[in-house]
């Protein structure tokens, strides 16, 4: 009799227990805690950008707090097309991240078509935003804003901008700049912003909108910088006039953060959101962060779903009020 009370009393408190552990540990597929092992976070972006910073320095920092290794693959090309494809046909287990920027916005709108659905991916994790900072060469004979229009309309179409891809943030600012100022512009895209910089550095471009962490070449000498895209001068560029000073009402920017397969269950973000948040509340790695001039700014993930929607209407309201056609197809 007392083995059948026991028995009972079992089935009884075993679904409530399983709960409970389900609730305190979120299992992997394997059945350990979440994650028991490599977790891989595909930046979308060739080694060497902003981007790449970011996400080293949080998967450095995720690996110490989970004691498993947080890689960084970097999956650049199309636009980011390339690496935000293979995450949204990803496993939705938690084991693969994706870090992208603007053109998970600009993308939708921009191109006919698209290899992935937009749906397939879902917002995690805000890293941070940043205005866009016009920077040149520094062997061109433009010194200030009012010489770079000057130059580009006596030879309309010579002014030859880079950009990190089509849609990108810098080719949005760019096709921006040129609609607000009245010329006529190159764009190059390229398949991330380090190699963008680099062609900029050797004269193959004449400029790129970046983020201020430019600034390390303008103070050394090797490049320019114009204007920065911002309501007010940014801290990582004190010196640097903002355009509406110079008298063009640009302001545009981009932003970085995660994103994951649609269906990774809910348990399995929120360990996830939390891990990134307590990796950007570090200090090493807010160091490493604001050495690129992003403002980090962590916030929930509703918030974050709320702040893409709103960029996309952003960006479709000033392509509309500007009459503007950007082709990236």
């Amino acid at each position: 009799m007392k083995a059948l009370v026991q028995s009972a009393w079992a089935r009884c408190l075993a679904p409530a227990l399983a709960m409970l552990c389900a609730m305190l540990a979120p299992l992997s597929a394997s059945g350990g805690a979440f994650p028991d092992r490599r977790v891989t976070i595909v930046v979308a972006y060739p080694a060497g950008g902003s981007s790449d910073i970011f996400a080293r320095a949080i998967a450095n920092k995720l690996t110490q707090t989970w004691g498993q290794p947080v890689v960084v693959d970097n999956r650049g090309g199309g636009g980011t097309i390339v690496g935000t494809q293979y995450v949204a046909q990803a496993a939705p287990d938690g084991y693969t991240l994706l870090v992208t920027a603007y053109a998970y916005t600009s993308n939708p709108l921009l191109k006919d078509s698209l290899p992935y659905d937009p749906a397939a991916l879902v917002p995690l994790a805000l890293i941070g935003t940043s205005p866009s900072m016009l920077v040149i060469n520094a062997g061109l004979p433009a010194q200030s804003l009012g010489d770079l229009i000057a130059m580009a309309r006596a030879k309309p179409g010579t002014l030859v901008l880079g950009s990190s891809g089509n849609g990108s943030s810098p080719h949005i600012a760019a096709e921006l700049f040129a609609n607000e100022v009245g010329i006529d512009i190159t764009h190059v895209p390229y398949k991330g912003m380090g190699p963008a910089m680099n062609d900029l550095l050797g004269g193959q471009v004449m400029g790129i909108f970046d983020i201020p962490t430019s600034m390390v070449n303008v103070r050394n000498g090797r490049l320019r910088a114009i204007g920065i895209a911002a309501p007010e001068r940014h801290p990582a560029a004190p010196e640097v006039p903002t355009f509406r000073e110079l008298g063009v009402d640009l302001v545009s920017g981009t932003w970085y953060g995660f994103f994951l397969p649609a269906g990774t269950p809910a348990a399995v973000q929120s360990v996830l959101h939390k891990g990134i948040d307590s990796a950007l509340a570090d200090p090493d790695v807010r160091r490493t962060i604001d050495r690129t001039g992003l403002v980090i700014q962590p916030r929930s993930q509703d918030a974050f779903r709320q702040f893409l929607v709103d960029e996309s209407a952003k960006l479709k309201r000033l392509i509309d009020a500007r009459g503007m056609k950007i082709s990236i197809d």
